[in-house]
């Protein structure tokens, strides 16, 4: 009897795990369900990644030949108070197919490359492409810039090493936009090539463009400026888009401003013009 038992529920066992083992076979084939990854891929690939660049199981990969001429540079030292040549960057298409830029990434936002996205490069052809390097912060920094192909691969890389010294240094050294609020404190202090700070009085003598005004000083090297993100917002409306002071981006269609060189004239012999850099959200 015990024996008729144990053959009755070998039975079951072997019939249950074919159940389970034809349910996990349909769930988990490929082209089944949305859970074939290169498909979900495809259905929710957005800006940054195309859907077209994924590849399935089986397709041929392409492989791309971009080239960056320099990959390092050395800036040296830079600063917030001295304007800042952009940086000459030449990419090549060493490859045998035609190459499209669809974006790039930088390790800070501080880097922006003059680059409009689907940028096509043929073979044997180069593009010259301008970097800007706006300085935040104080002492020795090092970014890297890729550029992305289709598909959101890498293409090229190039390494920017420089330093940032200040004779006057914002805080926060990236005005952002805030959440809840159209205005935002600028705090301004005098300092010297290590960072320390300097009990030396220094006043402001104007803001370029109006979008932001003196509220104090203790003259004792501090002052203080409040930046209004509504006049931003209106200057950028009344712009042709061809203004160089600010950087655009389009998020639904639609064009807007992503970042504002402010400049703050003082008159302090060290830092005579003061360039901050603005954030839109």
């Amino acid at each position: 009897m015990a024996k008729q038992r144990t053959n009755v529920t070998s039975t079951l066992l072997v019939v249950a795990a074919l159940v389970l083992g034809g349910l996990g076979f349909y769930f988990n084939r490929p082209g089944a369900t949305p859970t074939n990854p290169v498909a979900v891929a495809r259905e929710n690939a957005t800006d940054g990644t195309s859907a077209r660049g994924l590849r399935a199981r089986g397709e041929p990969r392409v492989e791309h030949q971009l080239r960056v001429s320099p990959e390092k540079v050395d800036l040296g030292t830079i600063s917030q108070c001295k304007t800042i040549e952009p940086l000459e960057l030449v990419l090549t298409n060493d490859g045998a197919q035609p190459v499209t830029i669809v974006g790039w990434i930088a390790t800070c936002s501080c880097v922006v490359p003059e680059l409009a996205a689907g940028a096509v490069i043929e073979p044997g052809s180069f593009l010259k492409v301008a970097v800007h390097v706006h300085p935040l912060g104080l002492g020795g920094k090092s970014q890297r810039l890729d550029f992305r192909l289709d598909g959101n691969a890498r293409g090229a890389s190039v390494r920017i090493d420089y330093r940032i010294e200040s004779a006057i240094l914002p805080m926060p050294v990236m005005v952002v936009r805030p959440d809840s609020f159209d205005t935002k404190v600028v705090d301004l202090e005098r300092i010297d090539v290590d960072g320390n700070f300097i009990a030396e009085k220094f006043a402001i003598r104007g803001i370029e463009p109006m979008v932001a005004h003196f509220i104090d000083s203790t003259g004792d090297g501090r002052a203080a400026i409040e930046v209004d993100f509504k006049a931003i917002d209106a200057v950028a409306e009344a712009s042709d888009g061809r203004d160089s002071k600010f950087e655009w981006e389009t998020r639904g269609g639609k064009r807007r401003w992503k970042s504002l060189e402010l400049t703050v004239e003082t008159d302090c012999p060290a830092c005579e013009y003061l360039r901050i850099r603005i954030r839109n959200r």
